[in-house]
This record gives C-alpha cells, sequence and structure tokens, in this order.
C-alpha cells in the first residue's frame, strides 16, 4: 500500500519538531554573561561569576552589565567556550574550536578552565549569534549578540560567529556565585603589544553531526 504524500510530509515534519524540542536546553539554567572593559588596556572581559566581576570591576575594569546567557555545565546540543587569557596582550579571548585554542595556548595564551560556559553549535531553541571582531589597535577580542554594537565599534573588525547563546529574557537574572576565580588572576593583567593573537583556523564554529542530521532529513522528506 502507498503512504501518502502528505502524510510522509507530516510524519517527518512531526519527527523534526520532535528531534528539535529534545534538542532544546532548559533555559532556566542558564545564567547571564557580564561584560568588563578596562580603558587602561583595551581589553573586554566576560564572566558569569559575581566575585570574578566585582574583582575586575574593582582592579580598572568599567562595568557593561549583562549581555546574554549561556549555560554552566554541558546540555544537550551545546559546545564549550574556552577562555583564555594573554597577560602579556592584555586580552581575553573565547573559542569553541580547540584547534583555535591550542593554537592561542602556543602563542602565549593561557586556557582557563574556571567558570564554564556552553553554547548551542548552531542557531536553536531561540539562541541569537554571538559575533566575535577583533581590534589590532587594542589587541582585544570584543564579543557581542548585537549586529548594530558589533558594526559601530571603531577600529574593529569582524570575524566570525563564536556560537549561539540565549537572549537574557531567557537567563536567570544574576550572574552564579560559585565558581572559582580565574588562573589569570582575580584582576586580569596588564598591556603589552609583544603577544600574537591565536591563529583563527576556522571561519565559522563547529557544527553538530546532530544538525547535519537534520538537514538531511528535511531533504528526505522533501524529496518524497
Amino acid at each position: 500500500m502507498k503512504i501518502p504524500y502528505s502524510l510522509l510530509v507530516a510524519l517527518g515534519t512531526t519527527h523534526v519538531v520532535q528531534v528539535l524540542a529534545d534538542s532544546c536546553a532548559d533555559p532556566s539554567q542558564a545564567v547571564p554573561v557580564f561584560r568588563d572593559f578596562n580603558h587602561a588596556v583595551g581589553d573586554h572581559f566576560y564572566t558569569t561569576n559575581n566575585t570574578e566581576y566585582n574583582a575586575a570591576n574593582s582592579g580598572g575594569y568599567f562595568p557593561e552589565g549583562p549581555r546574554f546567557a549561556v549555560f554552566p555545565t554541558a546540555v544537550s546540543s551545546t559546545t564549550h567556550l574556552i577562555r583564555l587569557w594573554n597577560g602579556d596582550a592584555a586580552d581575553h579571548f573565547y573559542t569553541t574550536n580547540t584547534s583555535e585554542a591550542n593554537s592561542g595556548a602556543a602563542g602565549g595564551y593561557t586556557i582557563e578552565s574556571v567558570t564554564p560556559m556552553f553554547v548551542y553549535s548552531t542557531q536553536l531553541c531561540g539562541s541569537v549569534p554571538l559575533y566575535r571582531s577583533w581590534s589590532p589597535t587594542n589587541r582585544d577580542h570584543f564579543y557581542t549578540t548585537s549586529a548594530t554594537e558589533r558594526d559601530g565599534e571603531t577600529g574593529y573588525t569582524f570575524e566570525l560567529i563564536a556560537g549561539y547563546v540565549l537572549p537574557l529574557a531567557s537567563g536567570s537574572s544574576s550572574a552564579s556565585g560559585n565558581v572559582a576565580v580565574g588562573t589569570g588572576g582575580s584582576t586580569p593583567g596588564s598591556a603589552s603589544d609583544s603577544a600574537p593573537p591565536p591563529t583563527n583556523t576556522n571561519s565559522s564554529p563547529r557544527r553538530s553531526s546532530r544538525g547535519t542530521w537534520l538537514l538531511s532529513l528535511l531533504f528526505i522528506c522533501t524529496v518524497l
């Protein structure tokens, strides 16, 4: 017996929607990421930790408040947003690309395994792009979810989408307070022009195999 085309499409669409729903983590588990900026050394700093945030604010950084939300632990469909710090260049750097992180570590950056942040690998579950820009003058990596802010930062060049994060409305209202202070020191370091930025080994964040599988399933349903 032939199965009607409309039924095949309906079944396929229902299955894809269910898989997408199963891929979404509970947004109530997300925590806000706070942003600081040090005008003296030209460094943007991002953390989910209140203690670390307040220490930076007391050490020359200007508080810019919560900007977006991430997950403090690995949950469905997410990947680790690795944090690195270069004390000579006074630059904080965040990436989901392990090859890029290792390249940075070989070039003067230290991988910090504290205040873990996990982001979506692909845009799903109401997430938005986290844009990464670079200023060779300030030797500073800058991250924002605002395209207006991305395009309006003088001296910065957009590099790539670092991952996908939740808007603040989806996250909690306060930073986590139970994460250890960073290995780079509670107040990030001093400026220098000696250290190069990490090599950009990828023009876009890694895509999960699940995302590729979903695209394949949608294509099959369309053909049928």
